[in-house]
């Protein structure tokens, strides 16, 4: 499927759509059954994902109301004087079946927790995951993920995210691959991408190398929808959502040890070079918040990078240990 195809089912889906985007897919559906199946998957994913996987144990109540509903029906079925007695003989049984059926799995859900799966990468280091359904996951330093030990059971595969992590996903157009991270929610339509975020960020990123995906956010339901080259930026403070263009190389440059930063905050610069190379940086009581740096490093020495940031900022870096301690330059004015 091309983009603009892709892009025709898309402002139908979002009730965005014109008159020549209308021909277009209505052309495209009349060709092959085929095509009718593949846009009505599209569809149930668009719906899941405006919605925010949450999993829940079993709810006793909605056991309770379902076997009221039951009673309802027999009750409803049996309109003769004759078959009074076993009607509501019939009812009280199945009344005692569900309740019991209920409290069994009630109790399972009680005793029984699901099994989840920690995996964790620390600082300096990046590590690479093999999920249940053979989906790779290379996950950046000071990040994590959890997952359960086994996806059958679910009608999407559930991963949580604090930090960063590349993901190379298996196909299964039955169970969407959905990736929770903290108020940002991304459900995979292809194979490859990018998430960024860390708790300590202001900015989280979702960045497409193959593929498609849609992200919603906490603030926003609808689904925006990402192709190969795209990448979508959430400010928390700000609660505002863009989308941009980006070089698919830069997707996954992390990954083969290149540091990107563009118009990216001091004290996030700091923070990301003190989880690469598994440093402590103090930075004294000088706040960097303001100052920004657009940059490239590939498999830089921490020394290297420094050099670079000694000259941009007019600072001076010492090495005590494993701690950089800051010195000098100048607080930035704001550009807010």
């Amino acid at each position: 499927m091309d983009n603009k195809l892709w892009d025709c089912i898309t402002k139908r889906l979002s009730a965005e759509e014109t008159a020549d985007s209308a021909a277009m897919l209505d052309t495209w559906l009349a060709e092959d059954a085929v095509h009718q199946e593949e846009y009505l998957r599209i569809q149930e994913l668009w719906t899941l994902s405006e919605k925010l996987p949450v999993q829940q144990p079993l709810d006793f109540e909605s056991v309770r109301a379902q076997i009221s509903e039951t009673s309802q029906v027999l009750e409803l079925a049996q309109t003769n004087k004759a078959g009074l007695w076993w009607k509501y003989g019939l009812a009280a049984a199945m009344t005692g079946i569900f309740l019991l059926t209920g409290l069994f799995y009630y109790r399972s859900a009680q005793t029984q927790p699901e099994k989840w799966v920690l995996k964790s990468a620390g600082a300096g280091k990046i590590i690479k995951v093999l999920l249940p359904d053979s989906t790779t996951v290379w996950l950046n330093s000071g990040s994590e993920i959890s997952y359960k030990d086994d996806f059958k059971n679910d009608h999407q595969r559930l991963v949580k995210l604090t930090g960063e992590a590349y993901f190379e996903v298996t196909h299964d157009a039955s169970h969407p691959f959905v990736v929770s991270s903290a108020e940002m929610n991304t459900t995979v339509y292809g194979t490859s991408f990018n998430v960024r975020a860390y708790d300590s960020e202001q900015l989280m990123v979702v960045a497409v190398n193959s593929g498609k995906v849609g992200v919603t956010t906490a603030e926003n339901k609808k689904a925006v929808f990402l192709l190969p080259s795209e990448k979508l930026t959430y400010d928390r403070k700000k609660a505002k959502t863009e989308k941009a263009s980006m070089s698919k190389s830069d997707v996954d440059s992390w990954v083969s040890g290149e540091l990107i930063f563009e118009q990216t905050p001091f004290n996030e610069v700091f923070e990301t070079l003190a989880r690469k190379y598994n440093l402590k940086i103090k930075t004294g009581k000088i706040n960097y918040t303001d100052c920004k740096l657009t940059a490239r490093f590939r498999n830089k020495s921490i020394h290297e990078v420094l050099k670079t940031l000694n000259l941009s900022m007019n600072i001076q870096s010492k090495f005590v240990g494993q701690t950089i301690y800051i010195e000098g330059g100048a607080p930035c004015n704001s550009t807010k």
